[in-house]
């Protein structure tokens, strides 16, 4: 893997690349990034997953923006399309971890208004438990089985209130959040101009097709973003861009 951008250095090691980056949490709630891969036209998925998008360059970055995040909060439909479990990292992250003053891994965060999950999946199995932010008056039933595998959070009538989500991830001491979507959240969390940091994968191939784009939903904003890293390897892509 070579970097382009801001100067040319090849054979870089993107776990050591992406642990050195400054990320400083802001006084009231964690520094927010977002990872995501599209295909060159833009598509986040082929046939409902991401995993056609994929490259065994885009799984080194993928575990290496993993690598830094305290927490990974992610939407409900995101863990039952692609089958989360309990994140993992490889010796090499833990160590930089380690040094970082982190936990030896991230804990997960879900994002579900319904509760629409399956509590006996792996996913839960973590320990600590993940994260699971909901509404103010979930299904009962489903917010009794949910507290018994996950520390429950309401916040938010119709939908969570994501503002309030970061903060009361702030509460547990986490200084750096990543999202991994799917679009619906990320436009949810584009609308609250929360976001601090995106990671983009373009993967070299052309999808067609009706998937959604990066982020949907929400009112129109624009906000202008500065190109910070461009990284390469087999002809995908890979941007750090931070908020202007």
């Amino acid at each position: 893997m070579d970097q382009l951008f801001p100067r040319f250095v090849s054979d870089i090691d993107p776990v050591a690349v992406y642990g050195a980056d400054s990320r400083i949490p802001h006084p009231d709630r964690p520094w927010l990034m977002l990872n995501m891969v599209t295909s060159a036209d833009g598509a986040t998925s082929v046939d409902g997953v991401s995993g056609g998008l994929s490259s065994p360059g885009d799984r080194r970055v993928f575990a290496a923006i993993r690598a830094v995040a305290d927490v990974i909060l992610v939407a409900a439909e995101t863990v039952r399309r692609e089958g989360y479990g309990p994140p993992k990292t490889n010796p090499e992250a833990a160590a930089g971890r380690t040094a970082r003053n982190q936990a030896p891994r991230p804990r997960l965060a879900v994002v579900s208004a319904s509760l629409d999950l399956d509590f006996t999946a792996p996913v839960f199995d973590d320990r600590p438990p993940p994260l699971l932010f909901t509404v103010d008056a979930p299904p009962a039933e489903r917010l009794a089985q949910a507290e018994t595998v996950a520390e429950v959070h309401r916040a938010g009538t119709d939908r969570v209130d994501l503002a309030e989500a970061m903060v009361r991830i702030a509460q547990t001491g986490a200084g750096v959040v990543l999202v991994e979507g799917g679009p619906s959240l990320n436009g949810q969390l584009l609308a609250t101009g929360l976001l601090d940091e995106l990671c983009w994968t373009i993967s070299p191939t052309l999808a067609g097709g009706d998937s959604s784009r990066m982020a949907k939903g929400g009112p129109p904003r624009l906000d202008r973003l500065r190109l910070e890293r461009a990284l390469a390897q087999d002809h995908t892509l890979f941007l750090r861009y931070l908020r202007h």
